[in-house]
């Protein structure tokens, strides 16, 4: 059954990927994503790498470019023996230049079995972990710790099943062309199979961390340079067993343990809920649900949860917010005022005042500049020193011409966003960059 479920949502991977991420949060198999990963990997070398690796890294050297000394070329002629001797000693493959890159690329890509056949070992200790590195230092959201025990499990079992759909197809393409398929084919399946493997993890890391598409694109392409390092890795478990087993070992178990635990508490708790809402009068379930798809920037899936929530309860606070925030993205400015006047009646001072600010923004948004100018006077009243509402209300006050107050809260805007604790300051910092255009 797990089986089945878990080849349902590879394949889903090639026709809505984003949802099949979210599932395999849900569903997926750490073992049976390896499984997926290693068998493609053995139908890819086979099919494509290895005719990159005859053709390039490992091209026989031509019998007339092979250079002998005359005088050891006439003893060989005569003496068996320094015949032997000079064939074995003689090398008979050389690596040539890449296309486009040269020998400099070898400094990048490695076409040897071994490196392939290990490929899910290398996704688990090197990439998985080289992505949250390069994400968190993007972002500067959380530290690596939290967002390794957080997110590591969900995006290696979304890594091995990406690998894995991402290099099938071509591997499939070079079965079929056999020895029909020259060096230079191959080498363009292996990048076309690469660069669909980045896209899907740019997938990946926008559902299962809710990154940005840009802070994605850039957390692949850096975390891609991890995979070099996988010979560096065969050595240490090849070469140095001692410490692989003595040292290496239990902190690998540990981590192993933790991230794990992690991984089937998001499941359980993804389950737990889909229990709650069994029962129709469980509003907080649904809410709970949304708030999941929407940090999995699955907005449709999300809004239909609040809907329900507030259908179980229309006075419910947190689903009338979320709905007014998804409404006033989408410019259903009305719906959006509605669900926030149910806000409002509730509690005048919800989620520290976040209410006002997103009232303001929506009067803003509508043209409607002294309502605007009320609910936004009224949050900075409050909270002085929020970006957002910085922004919001300098806009207001310029539009309605008082470009001298307006100009100021742009700086303090600004300053906002620099006094920011810094895991918070790439979240706002779109906001600085709105003022100073606006200065500028």
């Amino acid at each position: 059954m797990i089986f089945l479920e878990n080849l349902k949502l590879f394949f889903k991977l090639y026709v809505r990927p984003l949802a099949a991420f979210s599932d395999l949060i849900d569903q997926g198999n750490w073992l049976l994503a390896a499984l997926f990963c290693t068998g493609t990997a053995v139908l890819f070398t086979f099919t494509v790498t290895e005719r990159i690796y005859q053709g390039y890294e490992a091209a026989p050297i031509p019998a007339a470019e092979q250079r002998v000394p005359p005088d050891i070329a006439q003893q060989a002629e005569t003496d068996p023996e320094v015949a032997e001797l000079l064939e074995s000693m003689m090398p008979r493959t050389q690596r040539l230049p890449l296309p486009l890159v040269g020998d400099w690329g070898w400094r990048l890509v490695s076409f040897n079995a071994r490196s392939m056949l290990s490929i899910a070992l290398s996704l688990a200790a090197l990439y998985v972990p080289g992505l949250i590195l390069a994400l968190v230092l993007i972002t500067r959201t959380s530290s690596f710790s939290i967002a390794f025990r957080r997110d590591y499990g969900s995006l290696l079992v979304g890594a091995l099943m990406a690998w894995a759909a991402s290099h099938l197809p071509f591997a499939l393409a070079g079965r079929a062309l056999g020895a029909q398929l020259p060096p230079d084919g191959a080498l363009l399946l292996w990048l076309l199979s690469s660069l669909y493997f980045g896209l899907l993890m740019m997938c990946a890391l926008r559902t299962m961390c809710g990154a940005s598409w840009t802070n994605a694109l850039l957390a692949v392409g850096v975390a891609w340079i991890a995979l070099r390092f996988d010979s560096w890795l065969y050595s240490i478990a090849t070469f140095s067993p001692f410490f692989t087993l003595i040292w290496l070992a239990p902190l690998l178990l540990g981590a192993l343990y933790g991230v794990r635990a992690a991984h089937l508490q998001r499941q359980s708790f993804r389950r737990y809920l889909e229990s709650c809402t069994i029962n129709e009068r469980d509003a907080e379930a649904h809410y709970q649900l949304g708030l999941i798809y929407q940090q999995r920037r699955q907005y449709k899936q999300a809004a239909a949860r609040f809907k329900r929530a507030v259908e179980v309860d229309p006075k419910e606070p947190d689903a009338n917010f979320e709905l007014g925030r998804l409404a006033r993205q989408e410019s259903r400015l009305q719906e959006a005022i509605n669900h926030f006047s149910v806000v409002v009646a509730h509690d005048d001072k919800f989620r520290q005042s976040e209410i006002w600010r997103e009232i303001g923004a929506t009067y803003l948004a509508a043209g409607m500049l002294a309502e605007a100018q009320q609910a936004l006077s009224k949050y900075f009243d409050r909270r002085p020193y929020d970006p957002e509402g910085l922004y919001h209300y300098a806009e207001t006050l310029r539009q309605l011409g008082d470009s001298a107050l307006a100009q100021s809260l742009y700086r303090q805007c600004i300053e906002a966003v620099k006094t920011m604790p810094y895991y918070r300051r790439n979240e706002v910092n779109q906001w600085r960059k709105l003022a100073e255009s606006k200065l500028s």
